[in-house]
């Protein structure tokens, strides 16, 4: 790894930042409450998504003591539609630990802060740098594409502990909220991932690959693992003109989300059977499929996902093997006050456009339960 003359990096650097800088909501605040949810909310989600969750969550959690004493439902529904809902877990749980361990505070350690559910090194040198001003790096994945080109670091220099010590070095006697962020801006709108903008980068004069005209070899790519096709049967049942819902588990895929019942579809099977088979194993019923509704295909990171619904009646009564807590009927104007996985809010907006499920709600509606 070649040298580089770190004062020029660093002032070049906080010079275009202190220029170009986006304003964001969650710059406009020293608050590390809502830092940290920024953070939490930045992870693997672009600026651009981001922004309006934020502002969102905001309103309805604009505190700790908030968002502590939420439900996890309401929590989960808040968040629904930016996926890895794993970070709203743990941002839920974070903040209850934050309540009961430390008064309420968000502590003010990098090291507390990684005992944190679910923060890592990223967010707690973000929160721990941006909030407190702790002399501490936070690479995250922009940061590491800006690292490996200005340093043309192999992969096996990409690990996390050797680029926390270059992005340190290189941070020198810089105010740790303003440089941390100076870098990961650079890496988010001007070293980007495919044809980065070296004419105009406030660091081209440092950078090894620019200089050596090879930075879209940098970082080196990755063969990429093969997307799964899942295909899934689902039953949206009616009955007393309410439709049953009921919530996966809380650990694995979409853990604590709420869906319509239903299964993968079996090699050899037909939607429709595959229907049948799913809902008699979950729900001990006999069902009868009314109407076949709009296929719905949805992409997640590590897979493809193509749902058949089936809207359908029942005959007898559902044996089921869930809590009551973790199964509703409910009324199709309650539907927004639960949280889905995309695909399954898909299948709900295509129905909320077919005027035949409204004519069906309304035949076979009853006294509701």
């Amino acid at each position: 790894m070649k040298p580089i003359q770190q004062n020029q990096f660093r002032k070049a650097l906080l010079n275009w930042y202190r220029a170009q800088k986006r304003n964001l909501p969650w710059r406009s605040t020293k608050d590390p409450y809502k830092i940290l949810v920024s953070e939490v909310m930045l992870q693997q989600t672009q600026v651009r998504t981001v922004i309006p969750y934020y502002k969102k969550w905001m309103r309805e959690f604009g505190n700790l003591k908030k968002l502590a004493g939420a439900s996890l439902d309401k929590v989960l529904l808040l968040w629904e539609g930016m996926g890895y809902y794993s970070r709203a877990r743990n941002l839920h749980q974070t903040a209850r630990e934050i309540e009961k361990k430390y008064g309420g505070e968000v502590p003010r350690s990098f090291e507390i802060l990684l005992t944190l559910p679910g923060i890592g090194t990223y967010t707690a040198g973000a929160v721990a740098s941006i909030a407190y001003h702790e002399r501490v790096p936070c690479v995250d994945a922009n940061v590491r594409r800006v690292l490996s080109r200005v340093y043309c670091l192999q992969p096996s220099s990409l690990t996390e502990k050797r680029l926390q010590k270059i992005a340190l070095d290189l941070m020198g006697n810089a105010p740790p909220a303003e440089f941390n962020q100076a870098l990961m801006e650079v890496g988010s709108l001007i070293c980007v991932a495919g044809n980065p903008r070296c004419d105009i980068c406030p660091l081209n004069k440092s950078c090894q690959a620019a200089l050596k005209g090879v930075q879209n070899q940098y970082p080196r790519k990755q063969k990429r693992k093969k997307i799964e096709e899942i295909k899934v049967a689902l039953g949206i049942i009616i009955r007393h003109g309410n439709i049953f819902i009921q919530k996966r588990p809380s650990h694995g895929l979409f853990a604590d989300l709420w869906e319509f019942p239903g299964g993968k579809i079996e090699s050899g099977e037909t939607p429709e059977g595959a229907l049948i088979r799913e809902l008699k194993e979950e729900l001990g019923a006999k069902v009868k499929i009314l109407s076949k509704e709009k296929t719905i295909q949805h992409s997640y990171t590590r897979f493809r996902v193509k749902l058949h619904p089936f809207l359908c009646g029942i005959n007898g009564t559902l044996s089921l093997k869930k809590k009551q807590s973790e199964c509703r009927w409910i009324s199709i104007e309650d539907m927004n006050s639960f949280a889905f996985p995309a695909a399954n809010r898909k299948v709900f907006q295509n129905l909320m456009k077919d005027k035949s499920f409204y004519e069906l709600l309304k035949k076979r509606k009853a006294t509701p339960r």
